[in-house]
């Protein structure tokens, strides 16, 4: 079968006017879809997803020193650059079970909200994750009143996405005075 060698007829010269459009029309872009940034902290067997917007600094935990008096979820301070920071076990303030072989926290993610800067004692902080907002599902019922309050959300791989302004604004967090 023979290629035509002359113009196009019509019917031709119209698909390609078509073709041409399509080409020449500008892409349309998708839907942007809203994400959240959160950083995936280990806590025992638990994973919780902080909002990256909320995350400091993430540093290997050093130098910790106790506050005598304090309750037990309050791990001490650490010296950051010449600046103090309370430092929060999230194990125990969770009340989530120790890890076989005790404790295993290694890392320090400082966090802010509720007008205060807080480290929070962790296992380790895996990196940053992109979650659509979208798949962030309302919370699972858990057994403790601290991770009620403490968690906004779910994701569909149960990561649990903690609210740090309602964490740090608990006022069992505060500490009046130490017993002398």
């Amino acid at each position: 079968m023979a290629e035509p060698t002359g113009p196009p007829d019509e019917t031709g010269r119209r698909v390609l006017e078509e073709r041409a459009r399509a080409l020449a029309a500008a892409l349309v872009a998708e839907e942007p879809v809203d994400t959240v940034e959160l950083v995936v902290l280990t806590v025992g067997s638990e994973r919780y997803g902080v909002d990256a917007e909320r995350v400091g600094e993430v540093r290997p935990l050093a130098e910790l020193t106790p506050v005598p008096g304090t309750p037990p979820f309050w791990a001490g301070i650490v010296n950051v650059r010449g600046t103090l920071h309370p430092v929060l076990d999230l194990r125990r303030y969770l009340d989530l079970p120790a890890a076989d072989g005790g404790d295993q926290a290694s890392t320090i993610v400082l966090v802010s909200g509720a007008g205060l800067t807080v480290g929070l004692k962790v296992e380790d902080a895996a990196g940053v994750r992109p979650v659509p907002a979208g798949a962030i599902g309302p919370p699972l019922g858990a057994a403790s009143e601290a991770v009620n309050a403490a968690v906004r959300g779910v994701t569909e791989d149960l990561l649990a996405i903690l609210d740090i302004q309602a964490l740090l604004a608990d006022p069992r967090l505060v500490v009046r005075e130490v017993p002398t």
